[in-house]
């Protein structure tokens, strides 16, 4: 009978912090059930329904010359992307030269009716025949990403030739057509 008490007390020393150890033990939270909306795929974004008209203004400024002014217009499906490329060479003193305006840009109309528009602009024109302009030849090259506000111009930015007094300016307007 002794012995028969011996275990008991044995088996209940080794039970006991066994049963122990399992109610402190942290329990894993039950997964939250899955609603059937959030199970269902986003809807997909409507389709665009209107147009933007994007007009680009590049004023170009070389010392007490009067500004040479260069607009690109494009029109282009809400979240539709638009690109423009104009080449030449124009024959100077120097030789034969590139000119160039190339024009990418992606417009997106925010709820709120203002325009993003995400844009990269290259304009590289005929070279001044400035002693400083002779051997280089003057080249923007920007990307900008830009809210626009319907139909007002912004001037977008202003760059200036690090070898002349020669300012570019780029001028955006971008409107919705209904």
């Amino acid at each position: 009978m002794v012995n028969a008490i011996r275990i008991v007390i044995v088996l209940l020393m080794m039970v006991v912090p066994a049963v122990a150890q399992e109610s402190n033990s942290p329990q894993k939270p039950a997964a939250p059930a899955k609603s059937a909306e959030a199970s269902k795929p986003a809807p997909p974004r409507p389709e665009p329904t209107m147009n933007i008209r994007l007009e680009l203004t590049i004023t170009d400024q070389r010392g007490d010359t009067p500004p040479i002014s260069k607009t690109v217009t494009m029109t282009m499906l809400d979240t539709g992307f638009g690109r423009i490329r104009t080449t030449g060479d124009v024959r100077t003193p120097m030789g034969f030269r590139p000119v160039i305006l190339n024009v990418d840009a992606q417009p997106k109309v925010h709820k709120d009716g203002r325009i993003r528009v995400d844009m990269t602009i290259e304009y590289r024109p005929t070279a001044a025949e400035a002693e400083s302009e002779k051997s280089t030849t003057p080249t923007v090259n920007e990307t900008i990403n830009v809210l626009l506000e319907d139909g007002k111009p912004l001037v977008i930015s202003q760059s200036a030739d690090p070898a002349t007094d020669r300012k570019v300016k780029v001028e955006a307007k971008a409107t919705i057509l209904k």
